[in-house]
């Protein structure tokens, strides 16, 4: 399987330190990345953990302990300005215990070591799904005739990962391009062209565009 292709699947879902040792093979060591987007503070852009043991916990396994070492702006740093209460220092020899392992809030930045178990398994376009609603067709068909379906799964299912370039590439298939001269077929101004919506009523195109996946509305012609 291609690194980067479990790497992104893995990544489509909130993830703990323990669930993405299991989804990678129980691989080590392996390094990731809490709160990537700095949405709790900027201070997490530059800082990642190289994780070097793992030991799972809890019911099934779902919870428990990761140690390692903390990295800042890719180099071995203290935790903590203030060595003294900082989980791991510079120094450190031996894998510390690492903060909030078993919270979802992980990504992983790259698998270093080998897998010593079946990673989780990534469908492709062509693969048959194994259980649940769809269980029996492929990954392309229901791409086609549930997409709510897909999008649920890709980010909330503990059971399926996804090819997620395949699949961004054949959900645009689906995706229509309205022209200025296109009817609308729903909705308030249904049986009235793009045109005469967009001049009479701009703002209700404007929201159309923002809260539709299933089309592009364009106001000239241009289809490109």
């Amino acid at each position: 399987m291609d690194k980067q292709t479990l790497i992104k699947a893995i990544n489509q879902k909130g993830n703990s330190l323990i669930s993405i040792y299991y989804n990678i093979g129980r691989a080590l060591p392996f390094t990731a990345q809490r709160f990537p987007d700095g949405r709790v503070s900027s201070w997490y852009y530059a800082q990642h953990v190289e994780v070097h043991k793992v030991k799972p916990g809890g019911k099934g396994g779902k919870y428990g302990n990761a140690y390692g070492f903390y990295y800042r702006n890719g180099e071995r740093a203290n935790a903590y300005e203030d060595p003294l209460i900082g989980w791991c220092k510079i120094d450190d020899t031996e894998p510390q215990e690492i903060p909030c392992a078993a919270c979802g809030s992980w990504v992983l930045l790259d698998i270093l070591g080998e897998s010593t178990t079946e990673p989780t398994k990534i469908y492709g376009l062509n693969d048959v799904l194994e259980k649940g609603k769809y269980k029996g067709k492929t990954l392309l068909e229901v791409i086609h005739i549930d997409w709510n379906w897909i999008k649920w799964a890709n980010e909330y299912s503990e059971h399926f990962f996804f090819d997620i370039d395949e699949v961004q590439r054949e959900r645009k298939k689906d995706i229509i391009t309205l022209l200025p001269q296109d009817v609308l077929t729903f909705g308030k101004y249904k049986g009235q062209t793009i045109e005469y919506v967009a001049k009479n009523d701009i703002a209700y195109i404007l929201w159309l565009s923002e809260n539709s996946e299933d089309f592009i509305i364009k106001l000239d012609n241009d289809k490109e």
